[in-house]
């Protein structure tokens, strides 16, 4: 930001100190304005746009005036960062004015290249918040669950009462549906909140170091030479959470150890006799099946029961169809944003294919997927999407498929290629829609009566295509 964007209000009830401030602001081409008390600091607050405040604290014999000052400004603007001035300083003055707030304390007189170096400070410490409540925002959006669907609003509605307490939670659910996207919720739902959300990715740790990067080990001078942390993920989520993504990926072993280390809230780092002690809230996640995977020995009983004090089992999208338009809407207005691409815009057609498909990837294809029409075609404006246009694993056809039954009806009479093309036409669109003869017929502009004289004509049993 220029710095003559950048308006700093002084409040003194010295004219004299308050225009010799806002000399020293100029100077170096702030944007500086006067106020000599507090309602008329007040005043100014509201109206204009303030981005520091400089302020006495002892004013017009109110020994409170500035503090007072300082509690409006973070009720009315927190990001307005505040530097308390006296002339009357002391260590406990400082220590109030910063527990209330403040962002440093200044005692008079001062040099100005002091107050110039907190004034930077101070809106550099500005910048920065307002850097990480925009990450924190976009952050908020990306982790956001939707769903209107019956099944999701009851997922949602025990999340919420699960998120509140420290309990252990297990979730299952396929590949791509969202697992690790919930237990970020439940996190960010909690009190543990402002402490870490750390990722144990099971499936990726090696064998042979994976107790090392759980528990850590113990330091040596070679791992300070080369200034490698020794500290393992336990440590590094203490007072946050831990996330287990496929537990049952970990070997046997460590899982005996995991269920030391979460039944003692403590654990041994490799090759130490020190104990550490955390307090960190386990969520795990799998996509197996559990029980099999308890008797066949790949997850330890006495871990598992640790584990699922709170199951939540993630369904499929395929049992989500309500869901996919908000999601789709969801993934356009983000993913847009960061390409810096338009948004693009689905016909009622492409949707309704959209809506029907299986997605064996799950949320996670359905992502990719608007990822990859945003990158083919987010630098057209006004774009809409036509089923031609979505890729093949949608269409559940490629061009070889295509060219192989276009020549096979070549050896056909035109009254015989048209009557293959409808049977195999409106298989498809039975298959798509499941069986629902109410939605087939309004998709492909049929009457329902017609549409059942066509399907017995053609010999299509609809029991087939539930």
């Amino acid at each position: 930001m220029l710095r003559n964007k950048i308006s700093i209000l002084v409040v003194d009830d010295e004219f004299d100190i308050c225009s010799m401030v806002a000399d020293i602001l100029k100077d170096e081409d702030y944007n500086a304005i006067i106020a000599t008390n507090y309602n008329m600091a007040i005043d100014i607050i509201k109206k204009e746009n303030i981005t520091l405040l400089i302020t006495d604290i002892w004013m017009n014999n109110n020994t409170n005036a500035g503090l007072d000052l300082l509690s409006f400004s973070q009720s009315y603007d927190p990001l307005i960062p505040v530097i308390m001035m006296s002339g009357h300083g002391n260590i406990e003055t400082a220590m109030k004015a910063a527990k209330n707030g403040a962002y440093d304390f200044i005692e008079k007189p001062f040099k100005s290249e002091r107050l110039l170096l907190l004034v930077e400070k101070a809106l550099q410490d500005r910048s920065l918040k307002i850097k990480v409540l925009d990450f924190e925002a976009k952050e908020n959006k990306r982790t956001e669950l939707i769903g209107k669907s019956a099944i999701f609003k009851n997922i949602k509605q025990n999340l919420d009462k699960i998120a509140l307490t420290n309990s252990r939670v297990l979730i299952t659910g396929p590949s791509g549906s969202g697992k690790e996207l919930i237990a970020k919720w439940i996190h960010k739902k909690s009190k543990r909140k402002t402490y870490p959300f750390i990722v144990a990715s099971c499936a990726t740790l090696s064998p042979e170091r994976v107790e090392q990067v759980l528990f850590g080990w113990n330091e040596t001078n070679e791992d300070e030479k080369n200034n490698q942390s020794s500290v393992g993920l336990f440590e590094q989520a203490n007072h946050g959470t831990l996330f287990f993504d496929e537990i049952c990926d970990l070997p046997n072993q460590t899982q005996g150890k995991i269920v030391q280390a979460i039944q003692d809230q403590s654990f041994y780092k490799i090759g130490s006799n020190k104990k550490i002690y955390v307090d960190v809230r386990i969520i795990s996640a799998s996509n197996k099946n559990l029980s099999l995977s308890v008797r066949e020995g790949r997850l330890r009983e006495d871990l598992f029961y640790r584990l699922s004090v709170a199951p939540i089992e993630v369904p499929p999208l395929i049992k989500r169809g309500e869901d996919i338009k908000d999601l789709i809407i969801h993934f356009l207005n983000y993913l847009s944003k960061d390409f810096g691409s338009n948004i693009i815009k689905f016909s009622n057609e492409t949707l309704v294919i959209l809506e029907n498909y299986e997605w064996p990837g799950n949320v996670r294809q359905l992502k990719n997927i608007i990822e990859w029409l945003i990158i083919m075609y987010g630098n057209q404006k006004n774009f809409i999407v036509l089923p031609s246009h979505l890729p093949p694993e949608i269409l559940g056809y490629n061009n070889d498929d295509n060219n192989k039954v276009f020549s096979n009806h070549l050896s056909l009479s035109l009254k015989d290629a048209r009557k293959v093309f409808e049977a195999d036409y409106l298989k498809e669109q039975l298959k798509r829609f499941k069986g629902n003869i109410a939605k087939t017929s309004s998709f492909i502009g049929m009457d329902r009566s017609a549409l059942h004289r066509k399907l017995k004509e053609l010999e299509i049993n609809i029991s087939k295509h539930n």
